[in-house]
């Protein structure tokens, strides 16, 4: 159901005013603006169901009217033609929000629920050479410019101890282990201080005995320990 008015000089859905208005076909002075407003009443008053959509595109334009129709009840306060040409304006941005809300509503209906922002075209950037430039003043201009630079440093020598994993620290002492029934943990070390290999030797030992293939002993704390293979 859409709203109609039926005035002396025009009759039909209110777009279609907004659009001769819009064209200038019409001009809103030459139309009753209280009998528009009056009808525009008895069209929401004659709505059986709650279409907020459509009451909430008339809300603007009606409640313009109704102050207008308001005005015309006091005549030290007329001011139709004032009115008329505020209305006018209004009803043109009305038509544009109406418009574009119908072309939203298309895309909504077609499966566009979003629409992509068209990226202006960028400009690219390009090296243009010098006319006077050749090769010649490219090698001294570089030559310049590698002598102004700062003369390399030389890093730090140093060296690093090569890794021991434990794997092939176990594949060792299974090997030992296969030549003797037992030997002692210092002889597994060779001699040697280093830390890590300390470690990674009593770290070997201990995977032998949860595998179960070992069994250590320590007469005392800090004494050597006695390897036996089972």
């Amino acid at each position: 159901m859409k709203a109609t008015v039926q005035l002396e000089k025009f009759s039909g859905p209110l777009d279609l005013l907004l659009s001769l208005i819009s064209d200038k076909q019409m001009s809103i002075s030459e139309i009753s603006l209280a009998e528009i407003t009056e009808q525009y009443l008895q069209y929401l008053d004659k709505l059986e169901e709650n279409k907020e959509e459509e009451l909430a595109d008339f809300l603007l334009v009606g409640t313009r009217l109704l102050y207008i129709k308001s005005r015309l009840l006091l005549p030290q306060f007329n001011q139709e033609e004032e009115d008329g040409q505020s209305l006018e304006d209004q009803l043109r941005l009305y038509k544009i929000f109406v418009e574009a809300s119908r072309k939203i509503d298309k895309l909504w209906i077609d499966g566009k629920q979003s629409v992509f922002r068209i990226e202006a075209p960028r400009q690219s950037e390009e090296f243009v050479a010098p006319t006077n430039l050749d090769k010649n003043t490219m090698y001294d201009n570089m030559v310049k410019l590698i002598r102004r630079l700062q003369p390399l440093k030389s890093l730090p020598e140093t060296s690093i101890d090569r890794a021991i994993s434990l794997k092939e620290r176990l594949d060792k002492i299974r090997l030992i282990l296969e030549k003797n029934k037992s030997v002692n943990f210092f002889e597994l070390l060779d001699n040697s201080n280093n830390r890590t290999e300390i470690i990674i030797n009593f770290l070997a030992l201990l995977e032998l005995v949860k595998q179960k293939t070992v069994i250590l002993k320590q007469d005392s704390a800090f004494s050597d320990i006695a390897i036996t293979r089972i």
